[in-house]
């Protein structure tokens, strides 16, 4: 084979010329449809994503929307049950002042009769009305906490606040003997005052405490009113305020609403279930002839490139074997071959074993 080869003339060389230049070009061709392939590929991992991509868009889109449309609804008649239950609670705290109301009426009837009684008593007796008060009764006839309370604080005031207060408004800068004085000044007025008032208790006793038992009656009468006030608020019984209607409609409201929430429930089962695939199926249907394009174009490059592998492959063996161990792989370039080629054009050879010891004569005489 070896011998024949070199023996062979221009027809063998172009044939093996022929061969190398395919030989480079499906070399080429191969790299190229591996790009192709790479490309092929990416453009239809995008597409798959952007349709997944719209798939998970329009699904959460339409189930908002379906969310959207049942809290609408939902909201509506919550707003409207509140709006009743308002209602409802300012009706029964009507309905519970109108019992406490009714419930202390005769203590108030009491209590005022008892007033009238009062100030008829200062009124018979000459008293003036201005003792007539609470400070009063506090300071000349105590009894309770409350009326101690009402001492010491009188006393704070007048002990401490007003000398304090007269001080600093008339002697800031006197000294302590301002001070003393401003004591001495509201001792004087006040403890004169004390003492004044005190002889109307001495002079209208008798008739001061008939009308102290009596300030303490509408006080109690106030006690009693407060706890039966307290005990209606504490009242969980609330048969007695007619508020039947109120609850007939929030529970009208209430089961709606409960409805409502269960078709909800529903409706987004099933379109977890079913709408959903329906959604899916309709966007893949609307996306399969371009990704199909886009799969043919694939599979015609992938096709190209195995084609061209296995005769590249085939094309690589049969000059490995036929030719590189004969001529060299260094002479199977194209310009070597095309130079052998002119060479036995020009006569230099005749075959192309005489043509490669011309090229390498050639060589020779050049160095």
């Amino acid at each position: 084979m070896g011998r024949n080869i070199l023996q062979g003339g221009i027809q063998e060389i172009e044939k093996i010329k022929e061969e190398v230049m395919e030989l480079n070009e499906r070399t080429q061709q191969k790299q190229t449809l591996q790009e192709k392939e790479v490309k092929a590929e990416k453009s239809i991992s995008q597409k798959e994503d952007a349709i997944e991509d719209e798939i998970k868009k329009v699904t959460k889109q339409r189930k908002a929307q379906l969310e959207a449309t049942f809290d609408e609804q939902i909201d509506s008649l919550t707003e409207k049950l509140k709006k009743v239950e308002s209602k409802r609670e300012k009706a029964k705290k009507k309905a519970m002042l109108q019992r406490a109301d009714e419930e202390t009426a005769d203590f108030r009837s009491e209590a005022e009769e008892l007033h009238l009684a009062g100030k008829s008593v200062f009124k018979q007796e000459h008293i003036p009305g201005l003792y007539n008060n609470r400070l009063f009764f506090a300071l000349y006839f105590p009894q309770g906490m409350g009326d101690i309370g009402i001492i010491f604080l009188t006393l704070a005031i007048t002990f401490f606040a007003l000398p304090f207060g007269l001080y600093y408004i008339l002697f800031e800068s006197g000294g302590m003997l301002y001070l003393a004085l401003s004591y001495i000044l509201v001792i004087l007025v006040f403890g004169g005052l004390y003492l004044v008032i005190g002889k109307t208790k001495y002079k209208h006793l008798e008739a001061l405490n008939r009308v102290r038992k009596m300030r303490r009656e509408i006080e109690e009468s106030k006690k009693r009113q407060r706890k039966i006030k307290r005990e209606i608020m504490k009242d969980k019984d609330e048969s007695v305020y007619d508020l039947e209607e109120f609850d007939k409609e929030i529970g009208e409201y209430k089961e709606a609403i409960g409805e409502l929430m269960e078709q909800k429930n529903k409706a987004l089962v099933e379109f977890d279930h079913t709408t959903a695939e329906e959604i899916k199926q309709q966007i893949k249907g609307a996306n399969e002839e371009a990704l199909k394009a886009l799969k043919a174009e694939y599979d015609e490059v992938y096709r190209q490139g195995k084609e061209n592998m296995e005769k590249l492959n085939k094309l690589s063996v049969t000059i490995s074997t036929e030719y590189e161990g004969v001529i060299g792989k260094e002479s199977l370039k194209v310009s070597k071959l095309e130079e052998m080629e002119e060479a036995m054009k020009a006569g230099n050879a005749k075959t192309i074993g005489e043509a490669m010891e011309f090229l390498a004569s050639a060589d020779s005489d050049s160095i």
